[in-house]
């Protein structure tokens, strides 16, 4: 059976304050990078508005660091 895949996750667009939806995978992202917080913390919406490109990371970079073989704990 495939696992079906987490549920939609909508931020506020700081510079337009229009309700956006991540990106499915930055969500799977930042469910394996912060695996040891709930998606109700910081540092959960930290790692979603880092990899939407909200602190001015360059986007291009933020992908190649997503697609980066992942090491198992």
């Amino acid at each position: 059976m495939i696992p079906a895949p987490p549920p939609p996750i909508y931020i506020v667009n700081p510079t337009t304050y229009i309700r956006t939806e991540v990106p499915q995978e930055i969500v799977s992202y930042c469910d394996y990078f912060t695996y040891d917080a709930d998606r109700t913390e910081l540092r959960y919406y930290d790692c979603i508005y880092m990899n939407m490109g909200y602190y001015g990371n360059d986007s291009k970079i933020l992908e190649e660091l997503r697609n980066t073989p992942k090491f198992t704990f």
